[in-house]
């Protein structure tokens, strides 16, 4: 006689298994900001390459290998956040306010970069300072084939944050009884903000619009595919509760079961299937998009010939392609337990600050490398020393 499968519902912590992930969410913290690290010396590298063409063959491989890790920082920080928001140790507000404050701060220290540092070196350099803002925007629409700038990748937490609270959250106060209902379809509305994102991006790949610069600090800067794995992850935590609470149990025991090995595991494993289709389709979508049209196999290796083609491509520009890293982010997970509580939780709190402090000390060293290979003129000995006595002359008299 076959053994009576045990429904999920029907588990708990008399039945737990012993399997537990090595990896908790700290874990997953560290290794987000790292990748959040190796993207800003991606970027230094990209202006590099630029500045100087030379060191293009140099830095491709390295190059490429970054861009793979640096697209690994928003699945690492989403997930160490599910695991606080699972694991109860840590509520929606904190992580609503820390992700918009970090949002906010980012997108005013970049405001007033750009319109301090960049538009006011080149206004000193005009006769007339008001031409200077028109003059650096053409010049970067110019450049930049796609039109914008996407850089801040607390948008992207934000929403997948927002999207968790509004399927999930239980408010005590507001939304209580079957007003929660109208929480629930709130959730709409941050994913109708990563839509607009989108289409925005697209529509200025093509030339039909241009995003304005104070836009460029509230775009969305992950690929699609990844933005769409944890709205699926959201809505996997929520249809799970509702079917474990149909069969008699309550929100409380559904609360207990979160916190064993067993429902982590399932989590884990629903998550890297998830991953691996993402990616999969990612890779599908790219392709089509790419070669749908090329009709033939000149026609395919033409395009894959052109380089200006795949740069400018609207696939691209909005990040389709950039998903295929999920692939191998799907084992990764498999070694990740939310339940797992790590004996240092001030490590926690250090993560941030380490973390910029490192992107603070690669800029710093980035800009003197930047300017080492740049074409720049060299001076002549004698009128840098008189430029020199001038400043520190100036400088005494302080």
């Amino acid at each position: 006689m076959a053994k009576k499968r045990v429904r999920f519902h029907e588990h708990g912590l008399h039945d737990d298994i012993r399997y537990s992930g090595p990896l908790s969410f700290q874990s997953f913290q560290v290794l987000g900001w790292l990748c959040i690290v190796l993207t800003v010396v991606l970027t230094l590298m990209k202006i590099g390459m630029r500045l100087n063409p030379n060191e293009t063959q140099k830095l491709a491989t390295v190059r490429t290998v970054i861009e793979y890790f640096a697209d690994l920082s928003l699945p690492f920080l989403l997930i160490a956040n599910f695991a606080r928001i699972l694991n109860n140790s840590e509520g929606y507000r904190k992580q609503l306010l820390r992700n918009a404050g970090a949002m906010a701060a980012i997108a005013v220290v970049f405001l007033i970069f750009f319109s301090r540092y960049v538009v006011g070196t080149v206004g000193l350099l005009l006769e007339n300072p008001a031409d200077a803002h028109p003059l650096v925007m053409d010049s970067f629409y110019h450049v930049n084939k796609k039109g914008f700038f996407a850089f801040n990748i607390f948008v992207d937490l934000l929403l997948c944050t927002l999207v968790m609270y509004c399927l999930n959250a239980r408010p005590k106060k507001v939304f209580t009884g079957k007003k929660v209902l109208f929480l629930r379809f709130l959730a709409v509305l941050p994913i109708a903000y990563e839509a607009g994102s989108i289409l925005l991006k697209a529509l200025s790949a093509v030339g039909k619009v241009r995003i304005p610069v104070w836009a460029f600090p509230l775009l969305t800067v992950k690929p699609p595919m990844t933005f769409a794995v944890f709205v699926l992850l959201a809505i996997f935590v929520k249809m799970r509760e509702i079917r474990y609470c149909r069969h008699g149990k309550t929100h409380e025991d559904y609360q207990a079961f979160l916190k064993t090995n067993r429902n982590a595991w399932n989590f884990s494993v629903y998550s890297a299937v998830i991953l691996l289709i993402a990616g999969i389709i990612d890779l599908f979508i790219l392709t089509f998009l790419l070669f749908g049209q090329a009709g033939s196999e000149e026609g395919v290796n033409a395009i894959l010939a052109s380089e200006t083609a795949l740069k400018n491509s609207i696939a691209l520009a909005v990040g389709f392609g950039n998903s295929a890293i999920l692939i191998f982010f799907a084992p990764i997970i498999l070694l990740f337990n939310y339940t797992k509580i790590p004996k240092n939780k001030t490590v926690s709190m250090l993560v941030p600050v380490i973390g910029i402090g490192l992107i603070i000390l690669i800029v710093i060293q980035g800009i003197y490398q930047l300017i080492s290979i740049a074409p720049i003129p060299k001076m002549d000995g004698q009128e840098l020393k008189e430029m020199l006595n001038s400043a520190f002359s100036a400088m005494s008299e302080v």
